[in-house]
C-alpha cells in the first residue's frame, strides 16, 4: 500500500479546515465534519449497526421532502 502523505499533492487545493486526530472515534470526525462545511450547505449523518458505521452526506440546502 503506498503511503498517501507521500502519494498526495493537494497544494494546489484550499484548506477548509483541519484537525489532527489522536485515538479519535468516527463521532467526532463527523462533528468536525459537520463544523467545518456547515456553511456549504452539508450535514453529515452517522449511525452505528453492531461494529459497523454508516455515514450518510445530507444536502441541506435542498429539501425534496
Amino acid at each position: 500500500m503506498k503511503d498517501l502523505r507521500l502519494a498526495a499533492d493537494h497544494g494546489h487545493l484550499v484548506a477548509l479546515g483541519q484537525r489532527r486526530f489522536s485515538g479519535f472515534t468516527p463521532y467526532q470526525v463527523v462533528t468536525f465534519l459537520n463544523q467545518v462545511l456547515k456553511d456549504e450547505g452539508l450535514v453529515f449523518g452517522l449511525r452505528q449497526f453492531g461494529e459497523d458505521f454508516e455515514l450518510t452526506v445530507y444536502d441541506g440546502k435542498r429539501t425534496d421532502a
